[in-house]
């Protein structure tokens, strides 16, 4: 392995080191300040809402989830209100049936990632505008990468 190699494989050692802690602090967040919604639910309202009318195959395949686990966690979301799937009368989520985030889903969707931008918001004070230009396009640029 050339110098290169290893410093590469212990630099997007310490890139995915990064990623995993901002993860984990934002799930504990959500624990310790009683988000309005866990981490799952805030993922899988998020892909609704970008996705409107999406359906549970396509949750699956997005997340790489058995169906019968996003089967599960769509039924919890219908049953707290906060996604409707159709044109059932009663709002559960079935599958084949098109995904709508609820005006109360928007809401504590919208009042979850307000808390989230915040810690983020805090997290960046101080740095320049040229720092956050440079951060958030090197951000783009690895999310737009296609998974291997």
């Amino acid at each position: 392995m050339t110098q290169q190699d290893k410093f590469r494989d212990t630099a997007v050692g310490s890139v995915y080191e990064q990623i995993d802690a901002i993860y984990q602090r934002a799930v504990a967040r959500s624990r310790r300040i009683n988000a309005p919604l866990t981490a799952v639910e805030q993922s899988l309202l998020s892909y609704i809402g970008r996705n409107p009318g999406c359906l549970a195959t396509d949750i699956a395949s997005a997340f790489s989830l058995n169906r019968s686990t996003v089967s599960r966690q769509l039924h919890d979301l219908a049953a707290l209100g906060l996604v409707t799937a159709g044109d059932d009368d009663d709002g559960q989520a079935r599958r084949g049936r098109p995904l709508h985030v609820t005006e109360e889903g928007a809401d504590r969707l919208e009042r979850s990632l307000a808390i989230h931008r915040e810690a983020v918001r805090s997290r960046l004070d101080g740095w320049s505008e040229s720092e956050l230009r440079d951060f958030a396009a090197a951000l783009e640029r690895f999310n737009s990468a296609k998974d291997a």
